[in-house]
Parts: C-alpha cells; sequence; structure tokens
C-alpha cells in the first residue's frame, strides 16, 4: 500500500515538475526579452554583425543627436530576394549603432510607396530610385544623415554588391555629420596640380575633384607649421628644406594624417620643368623626403621603376625613325586583380593609370606595419631609370625584360606607433618650444609610389562642348585620391575598418552537387537533344521525298517516320528524367537540413530530459532497493 502511494506521489511529481519546467521556460523567455534586448552573440566567420573598436570610439564620443533615415521599398525586396537580405542587414547593423551610441543615433525607417510623401521626401533629400517594373515604377533602397545643424549626407543607393563595405559606409555618414565642416587639404608639393604654362594654369582635374569634397590649400615652401591644415597632400615635394621638413614631421607627431606620391620619376614634372633645379627634374622627392620615410619605416627605391608584363599598357612611340606600336612595360593599367579588396581606399577601384611607378619596401626594424593597397602582377620586375628617361624604347625594354615573380608594392596603407625624424628637436634656426619627440597617434600615412596618377594625361581626356571643357575620366585615379583622403579624415575610426566578407553565403555542399549535376545533365541533354535533331531530319528528309516525287509514303516509310516519333517520345521522357534528377539530390539535401534546423535542437532537449528522467528513475528505485534490504 504504501509503495503504491509513493509511486502515486512520484506520478504527480513528475507531472509538476513537467509543468512547473513549462512555466519556468515561458517565464525565462519573457525575462530576456525584457531585459537582454542588447545582448547578441556573434558566431559569423568574419565577425559580420560585430561592430569594429574604431566605430564604438566613433559612436562614444558623439556629443549630438544623429538623425538617420532609411528608405526602403518594400517591393524591391519581394521583386529580388537578395535586396530583402540586405535589407535585414542594414537594418540590423543600424540599431547596432543606435545601442552603441548611447541613443544619441536614432533610427527611423519609411517605406516610399509610389507617389506617396515619403517617396516625395526620399527624392527631395537625394536618393535614387531604380526601376522596378515595365511601367517605370521605382524603388527605394537608401540612408539619409542629417545633425543637429541640419547638414545632410546621403547613401543614394544601398547596393548590396557593396555589403563588404557596410559598415565603413556607414561609419563614414555618421563621421561626418559629427564632424561637418570641410575638412583643410594641405598640398605641398612640385607636380603642377593648379596647371602649368603648358595649359594656360588650368587646375588638374583631380585638384577639382578633390575640391568638391574638401577645401583645398597650396602650401608654399619654406613653411614653419601646419597648424591650419587637417590632411596634407605630399605630391613629389622635390624642393625641401629643414624648416619644410621639421614642418612635416612635427604634423604627424601631432596625429596628422598624409596622403603622400612619391615617384622615382614623374614625367609631368621632367615634362614641364626640363633642365631647372640641382636634380634632374622629376627625381628629386625620394632624396628630399628620405629623413622622414625612414621615420615612418618605409622606403620608396630610388632609380628604379616597375615594369610589368601582364598590366603594361600599348603605346605608340617614335623608334630610330619608325612608328611603333607596342606594350610599354613602365606604363601600368591596373585592375582589380591588383587591388586590396578588403580596403575601402581600393575595394571600389576598377581601374588604376600609373606611369613610371616606383616599389615601396619596408625597412628593416620598423616598428610601423606596411598594408599592401596596389601592387603588380608577379610578371614584374625593376627597370633602371637611365633605361626610361631620355627616348625609351618599347621594344628594347621588352626583349630585355626579365619578370622576377615578385609582386611589387606600388601603394601602401603605413600605421603604428613613430617617432619624430629629429631627435635632438628643432632644427638649428627653429624656434618651437612645442617640439614632440613622439606621435600622439599612431601613423596615418597612405604612400604612393608615383605621381604621374595625379596628372590629367593619366587618367582623363578633355572634351568641348558648346564652348566649355570637360575632363571625361577614363581611369579611377581621382576616386583613389579621393577614397584616401576621405579615409584618412576618419582617423581610427576608418582606417582601421576593413571589407568583412560577402553578405550572400551559400551553401558549399548545395552549391557543389547542384554544379555536378549541372554538368552531368548539360551532357546528357545535349547527347538526347542532337539524337533528336537527327530524328527530325530523318523526318524531314522522308517527308520531303514524298513532296519532290508527288508519290504517297510506302507502309516501310510510314514506319520509319512512327518509329522516330515513338523514339522522340521516349527521349523526351528520358530528358525529363535526367531534369528531374538534376533537383533530386539537393532537394533531399535541403529537406534534411531544414528538417534537422528545425528539429535538432527540440529534439535534442527532448532527449536529454528523457535521459535525465530516465537516469533519476533509476537512482530512486536504486535507493528504494536499499532501504528495502
Amino acid at each position: 500500500m504504501t509503495r503504491a502511494l509513493d509511486t502515486a506521489d512520484r506520478h504527480v511529481l513528475a507531472i509538476a515538475a513537467i509543468v512547473l519546467a513549462v512555466l519556468f521556460f515561458l517565464a525565462l523567455n519573457m525575462l530576456a526579452q525584457a531585459t537582454l534586448t542588447s545582448a547578441r552573440l556573434d558566431l559569423t566567420e568574419d565577425r559580420r554583425f560585430t561592430l569594429s573598436p574604431g566605430t564604438r570610439d566613433l559612436l562614444a564620443g558623439i556629443d549630438e543627436p544623429i538623425e538617420l533615415r532609411l528608405y526602403y521599398s518594400q517591393a524591391l525586396g519581394r521583386a529580388a530576394p537578395a535586396y530583402g537580405d540586405h535589407a535585414r542587414r542594414v537594418g540590423e547593423l543600424l540599431d547596432a549603432y543606435a545601442r552603441a551610441s548611447q541613443g544619441r543615433v536614432r533610427v527611423s525607417r519609411f517605406d516610399p510607396l509610389p507617389f506617396s510623401p515619403e517617396e516625395d521626401q526620399a527624392v527631395a533629400e537625394g536618393l535614387r530610385g531604380v526601376p522596378l517594373d515595365a511601367e517605370g515604377t521605382l524603388a527605394y533602397f537608401g540612408l539619409v544623415g542629417s545633425n543637429s545643424t541640419d547638414d545632410l549626407d546621403t547613401l543614394a543607393f544601398l547596393a548590396p554588391e557593396r555589403a563588404p563595405f557596410l559598415e565603413y559606409e556607414l561609419t563614414r555618414l555618421v563621421h561626418n555629420l559629427a564632424n561637418p565642416e570641410k575638412s583643410v587639404v594641405g598640398v605641398l608639393g612640385d607636380m603642377p596640380l593648379n596647371g602649368s604654362q603648358f595649359d594656360g594654369f588650368r587646375p588638374a582635374a583631380v585638384t577639382e575633384a578633390i575640391g568638391a569634397f574638401f577645401e583645398v590649400r597650396p602650401v608654399a615652401v619654406p613653411v614653419d607649421r601646419l597648424d591650419d591644415v587637417d590632411l596634407l597632400l605630399l605630391a613629389q615635394p622635390e624642393t625641401l628644406d629643414d624648416r619644410t621638413r621639421y614642418a612635416i614631421d612635427q604634423f604627424v607627431m601631432a596625429g596628422g594624417a598624409v596622403l603622400a606620391f612619391v615617384d622615382p620619376f614623374a614625367e609631368e614634372i621632367a615634362r614641364t620643368q626640363r633642365g631647372v633645379g640641382p636634380h634632374v627634374p622629376g627625381t628629386g622627392a625620394i632624396p628630399a623626403l628620405t629623413p622622414l620615410l625612414a621615420a615612418w619605416g618605409v622606403d620608396v627605391l630610388p632609380g628604379q621603376v616597375v615594369g610589368d608584363g601582364v598590366s603594361a599598357q600599348r603605346v605608340a612611340a617614335q623608334v630610330r625613325g619608325r612608328q611603333v606600336v607596342a606594350d610599354y612595360l613602365p606604363w601600368l593599367g591596373l585592375g582589380p586583380a591588383n587591388m586590396d579588396a578588403q580596403d575601402a581606399v581600393t575595394g571600389s577601384v576598377e581601374l588604376l593609370q600609373l606611369r613610371s611607378a616606383g616599389a615601396i619596401v619596408a625597412r628593416d626594424g620598423a616598428a610601423t606595419t606596411l598594408t599592401p593597397l596596389v601592387r603588380s602582377s608577379a610578371q614584374a620586375a625593376l627597370i633602371d631609370l637611365i633605361d626610361i628617361q631620355f627616348a625609351p624604347d618599347p621594344t628594347r625594354l621588352l626583349a630585355e625584360f626579365q619578370p622576377t615573380g615578385e609582386r611589387y608594392v606600388l601603394a601602401a596603407r603605413v600605421t603604428g606607433p613613430v617617432a619624430s625624424a629629429f631627435p635632438d628637436g628643432a632644427p638649428e634656426g627653429i624656434d618651437r618650444a612645442d617640439h614632440k619627440g613622439t606621435a600622439e597617434a599612431p601613423l596615418n600615412l597612405v604612400l604612393v609610389a608615383d605621381a604621374d596618377m595625379l596628372a590629367d594625361a593619366s587618367w582623363v581626356q578633355r572634351q568641348a562642348l558648346l564652348g566649355q571643357d570637360f575632363a571625361v575620366p577614363i581611369a579611377d585615379n581621382g576616386d583613389f585620391a579621393i577614397n584616401a583622403l576621405d579615409n584618412l579624415r576618419g582617423g581610427a575610426s576608418l582606417a582601421t575598418l576593413r571589407g568583412r566578407g560577402v553578405a550572400r553565403r551559400p551553401f558549399e555542399v548545395v552549391e557543389s552537387m547542384r554544379r555536378k549535376a549541372e554538368l552531368q545533365y548539360r551532357a546528357t541533354e545535349q547527347e538526347l537533344l542532337s539524337r533528336i535533331d537527327e530524328l527530325e531530319a530523318e523526318i524531314r528528309a522522308i517527308q520531303a521525298d514524298e513532296a519532290d516525287a508527288g508519290l504517297l509514303l510506302t507502309a516501310a516509310q510510314q514506319q520509319v517516320i512512327d518509329d522516330s516519333r515513338d523514339e522522340m517520345l521516349a527521349l523526351r521522357g528520358e530528358l525529363r528524367g535526367v531534369q528531374h534528377a538534376l533537383r533530386k539530390d539537393v532537394a533531399r539535401l535541403e529537406s534534411w537540413i531544414r528538417l534537422i534546423d528545425i528539429w535538432a535542437v527540440p529534439l535534442t532537449v527532448a532527449l536529454f530530459a528523457i535521459g535525465l528522467a530516465l537516469l533519476r528513475r533509476r537512482h530512486m528505485r536504486r535507493d528504494v532497493a536499499a532501504g528495502l534490504a
């Protein structure tokens, strides 16, 4: 009797325990929803859903509210699922920005339906619509930001193809709104960026392009201080004294960012300043900057330029009195394969055109880190400057060219701790009490071993239309310079950001199976279609003979036609079977994945609970048996 009551009590306790477990599970979920709304666990390989330290530092330092307005047409996601996935990614990242900023970044969402006030607002704020259907309905997917002084910054269209740089673009937008003043770029160097006597002193196209985003301020040499510029652009400075070198050095020690174009042979300067100065024109920047480059832990190899058999541009030249057309090894046309696709400076660049570029190398024992942005192909080698300075022969260069297999660095990002190139203080004759022996922030330098890429001849064509002169880009040299300055302007918050991988992550096993099945299907399909074509040709030939002779088909001929048609029907059935087989294995795997995804966790929990219950029951029986004994 007692054992029966104990058994009944255990059953009641078991039921009560199950009920309490369910109630506890529900209560825990409600508590988590109420208190853990900001908790996230990012298990992706490239940490796509985790803000970088630079972004977090920027958001923590915002001292005014910033409003972000996301315009996304839901119809776009329904028409193209890739946009729907990207929109969810954008929304999640914007929410992360709002949380990390402690509410100083506020996010609003709008669905700009056709002819709605939201669409009017999207158009007024500069967003670009894309056609959604044949009727011309426009869809929008862009972001507009504003600050407390009504400054606006816009991402006109958030293309999924730019997903790897999504955090960079959002952080740049927030940085621009938090720092709305137009940054001043000080331009120091001998490149004729403001024109020369050869072009009527017309500003170079790159100067005009940079001027659309920054305030461009020429810096005359010599200069004592660079306190009035935010960024420094060194454009082949060949005539520097210690005063100017010291001013550059202290600008960097104070945390200033530098974009430097340092060329072993600047052809544009050689063309416009032939016979002027103590050096061969176009070759003086490396010796002029050597003390600073040494302090920054890098070198540009002097007296040599990079020739590339893969990237060489084809030119027409006069060689020994005759016209030749050949690849000119020192003039390079560089595409995405030569760029760092993960860096925001080069990630969107499609073509750079360089002329007589040098090679950048890290100094032994340097404390800084050199990260290549642009490199040659492996079919490259160094060419002595003497071979191209005076009347170069493209055919002779090709005949003597011996690739080394090395990919030479043509542009690089240089970061890390640096000390002054003037460890003993200001040079003699310069009175400066605020000398800095070490940099207040890590070096923020983008170094390019070519200055001719800034010249119009390298990347634009001038065209006259209705009495006006237009510069038509044929390469992305200007975009590269603007990207670099924009990146450097953001300091550490932008310089440390890199691409986070692609937003779309296909199932590799499924894709592999699909490709193999596709190959098998296509091969079998072609065999079947070829046989069907043969049968149709046979039938047409018999019918043509009938028409030409004016005679009725014989029984044998009619039988051939009937047999051929039967075989065609059988072949078409076989073709459908092959097509079904194409999907069968993939569909089976997808079903298993879906089944595991839905039921794996609940089944695991249930099996664990059953196992635990059986184990407890076994222990209880053992205890009861021991008590009776």
